[in-house]
């Protein structure tokens, strides 16, 4: 066994999640987690950053549970925004599309901890493998316990705070001290 295996033992103990690599695995994972399938396509352009290459991406799911996602937030993340969100007066005097004024929407939660999108790619030359995967809104949680469940080191590490310190030896296992970013070039 290799260290990095020894490792993803140790993690998926720590984050209480069976081994996960295939993309119907980690989709059976999120589901179970509370994640409905969500419409990538519809919203790509949002959506895709340095960290996310669009012609891997196989699934797409929406985690929207505050209490959840606020329960397993870091202090970090709660101090980074309002908790309890205050609720927002519409202050837009511009006309929106649906499409637009529904994307604003997602945008107010996935910035306050009221909703996280997950995006799974294929892995190159196994398009049932997790290759990749971004987490986008506040939950390292997601984050460690996804790499924990699938064993991809993720291009973007998030923030995790001191107490990841198995996810921080992953990324050092792969050349990546301190959990250094992979964006895409």
């Amino acid at each position: 066994m290799t260290d990095y295996q020894e490792l993803l033992q140790a993690a998926r103990a720590h984050y209480g999640v069976c081994a996960a690599p295939r993309v119907s695995e980690a989709a059976a994972l999120l589901a179970s987690l509370g994640g409905k399938t969500f419409d990538f396509a519809r919203f790509a352009d949002g959506l895709i950053d340095e960290y996310v290459d669009p012609t891997y991406v196989v699934a797409a799911y929406d985690i929207s549970d505050p209490e959840l996602l606020a329960s397993r937030s870091l202090p970090i993340e709660r101090e980074m925004m309002e908790w309890p969100p205050e609720e927002d007066e519409d202050i837009y005097d511009v006309v929106f599309t649906k499409d637009e004024e529904l994307w604003n929407t997602i945008q107010d939660e996935l910035s306050g901890m009221r909703r996280a999108i997950v995006l799974l790619e294929e892995a190159e030359g196994d398009p049932q493998a997790v290759g990749n995967f971004r987490v986008v809104g506040f939950a390292q949680w997601l984050r460690e316990t996804l790499w924990a469940a699938t064993g991809v080191v993720p291009r973007d590490p998030g923030g995790p705070d001191e107490s990841a310190t198995l996810y921080e030896k992953a990324f050092a296992l792969h050349g990546r001290p301190g959990c250094e970013p992979d964006p895409i070039d």
